[in-house]
């Protein structure tokens, strides 16, 4: 809009401010219950678009300016894609390989290392995490087992190194040197296993992995077997998704391109390239017992997911169909009906009412209220809305005088 100062053409100006407002006593006259129509000639401000802005309810005003200031972003709108969504929930699963569970090496008393060692906790690979005490026990007990390891280590390190010297002089043969040899390094082996599984407190666990404990399968004080799982470490990296999608949708798994996943209580959604992740595969047949298909994907953990957890999933299958779509971002909703702001002149926005498709957590289906190639807020459109709504907001907005 451009305002217009006229300097030395006063004639002029006064027979068209008298046509105007001759023109607005004829406007005023023909409604019944009157408009005040204010006019402000000394700012040039054209009576056609100052009609617009007292009757275009649903027209906002916002600026270059206030827009720049909120990052207020447009995008034109075209028709692209969109195949069908199916929306399940998936519980996140840790992936084969990324998860190692550590044993108990002896039966006894399990007595924590630290009492720092609580699930959650990071470890590294060979940290002592637990010892278990044995030593009472008439069986299996872990001191005299150590004591033993270590008489026959030393015995037969002796005679090794005994028959070594005499096989120098030919006193023994070729054959009773191997097998000496060969006696040494079993009771070695023992003896390092062991010595590097024991302390003076007892048989000691150590994290098989670097990451994070998971799981703790035992209270300290409490009784284990040997073999028996202790704790469970994880390094929480490469994860699964495992969704499971009713059996009508089994025809559009052939046509998965992706999937979108967002955490509950988390406003940011996840795209399969942004969690580097890709199609496992999904079931081929169903039972009685659990009528659903799964469906599983290998994603990279970003910081936010835990293992067993579950998270809202939109997977994504493959159409040629073409339809309109807008950043979810971009909807608004007011008393369950859904609006947009569409550009309508320059710093003017329409707030539009339309009708939704189908989302897939990141883009929502525009099935009615929306042409292509019109232009939409695709940013900022709450704050758009804020304008629309406040009485402060100035009905000038955005005009140059």
């Amino acid at each position: 809009m451009v305002a217009l100062c006229l300097v030395g053409t006063m004639t002029s100006c006064h027979h068209k401010h008298e046509a105007e407002h001759s023109h607005a006593e004829i406007h005023e006259h023909e409604h019944e219950h009157g408009h005040d129509h204010e006019h402000h000639h000394g700012h040039g401000h054209n009576h056609e678009h100052e009609h617009h802005h007292s009757h275009g309810a649903n027209i906002v005003a916002f600026s270059n300016e206030q827009g720049k200031k909120v990052g207020l972003t447009l995008e034109k709108v075209t028709p692209s894609p969109f195949g069908q969504i199916i929306k399940t929930s998936a519980q996140v699963l840790p992936s084969q390989g990324d998860e190692r569970e550590a044993t108990a090496t002896t039966s006894g008393v399990v007595s924590f290392s630290s009492p720092n060692l609580v699930e959650g906790a990071a470890v590294k690979a060979g940290q002592q995490l637990f010892t278990i005490v044995n030593n009472n026990m008439a069986d299996n007990n872990m001191s005299v087992r150590y004591q033993e390891a270590a008489a026959n280590y030393n015995a037969a390190k002796l005679a090794y190194e005994r028959k070594q010297r005499l096989a120098e002089d030919k006193i023994v043969s070729l054959t009773d040197l191997e097998q000496a040899h060969a006696t040494y390094e079993a009771a070695k082996a023992v003896y390092e296993n062991l010595k590097s599984n024991f302390s003076k407190n007892g048989a000691v666990v150590r994290a098989p992995i670097s990451g994070y404990v998971q799981r703790i399968h035992v209270s300290n004080g409490s009784f284990v077997n040997a073999g028996q799982s202790v704790v469970t470490v994880s390094q929480n990296r490469d994860l699964q998704l495992r969704a499971e999608v009713q059996s009508r949708y089994y025809n559009c798994l052939k046509n998965i391109k992706g999937v979108n996943i967002r955490i509950p209580g988390d406003n940011q959604t996840y795209t399969l390239e942004e969690l580097g992740g890709s199609l496992v595969s999904y079931g081929k047949a169903t039972d009685a017992n659990c009528p659903l298909v799964p469906v599983t994907f290998r994603i990279r953990n970003v910081g936010q997911l835990l293992s067993g957890s579950f998270v809202n999933a939109y997977i994504i299958t493959q159409s040629d169909k073409d339809v309109l779509s807008v950043p979810n971002e971009a909807i608004v909703e007011e008393m369950g009906s859904y609006f947009l702001f569409v550009k309508v002149h320059n710093e003017e926005y329409e707030k539009r009412l339309v009708t939704l498709g189908s989302t897939d957590g990141l883009r929502t289906e525009i099935t009615s209220g929306l042409h292509a190639g019109e232009v939409v807020v695709a940013k900022g459109a709450s704050m758009v809305r804020l304008a629309q709504n406040s009485a402060a907001l100035d009905p000038h907005a955005g005009h140059v005088h």
